[in-house]
């Protein structure tokens, strides 16, 4: 059993938890506006989704997603939903899908700070967006003066998604957010897939 695994029963009902989804998909939303990108009718690909806090929002506006998790028991439970919503359009991954499909939007919510190795793994994900299509990762902020920080610097997220080849890449604060009594500041980091012709 992960780590992951023995949080799964109760990961919902932790309001921090449940306020990070609701303000990351308005984020991901006003990103959209912002960037002339159709949520409404896109395939999406839900990188890292837990318990599917994040893709029962996504689920409202997207014509399909694939949800992937490693843990099992996080798995479970969006499994659970899935079946309770009746959502013919939400599939649950346990592994990476085939290199054909291709999705409109990826996300990853708060788990790329998590991988073996951070541009390898965006490498491997951008293998499956379509051209035009947009690219949205949420982390925590690296403080590098603190030994107990966690996550990545806005200049990280800035070159990994760059060099991967992506445009119109952009870093900021995405929302915030009050976890036990303190108030954080996730990153937003985004690009789209450039056209031949741009």
């Amino acid at each position: 059993m992960t780590d992951w695994d023995q949080h799964a029963a109760d990961w919902d009902e932790r309001a921090a938890v449940q306020t990070y989804a609701v303000s990351a998909f308005r984020s991901l939303t006003s990103l959209a506006e912002a960037t002339d990108f159709n949520l409404a009718g896109c395939s999406a690909f839900d990188f890292g989704c837990g318990t599917g806090l994040l893709t029962e929002h996504l689920a409202s506006v997207c014509a399909h997603i694939d949800a992937f998790d490693t843990s099992p028991a996080m798995r479970d439970v969006l499994s659970a939903k899935i079946d309770r919503h009746q959502w013919r359009h939400v599939r649950l991954l346990d592994q990476l899908p085939p290199a054909p499909q291709r999705y409109d939007l990826i996300v990853c919510s708060s788990v790329l700070s998590f991988v073996d190795h951070y541009p390898t793994m965006v490498d491997r994900l951008l293998r499956h967006l379509a051209v035009g299509g947009l690219f949205v990762q949420w982390d925590w902020e690296l403080d590098p003066s603190d030994d107990q920080s966690h996550g990545f610097t806005r200049e990280e997220v800035r070159r990994t998604l760059a060099e991967a080849g992506l445009a119109s890449v952009a870093v900021g604060v995405a929302f915030e957010v009050t976890v036990d009594g303190s108030t954080m500041s996730p990153l937003i980091g985004s690009g789209r897939r450039p056209r031949p012709d741009s």
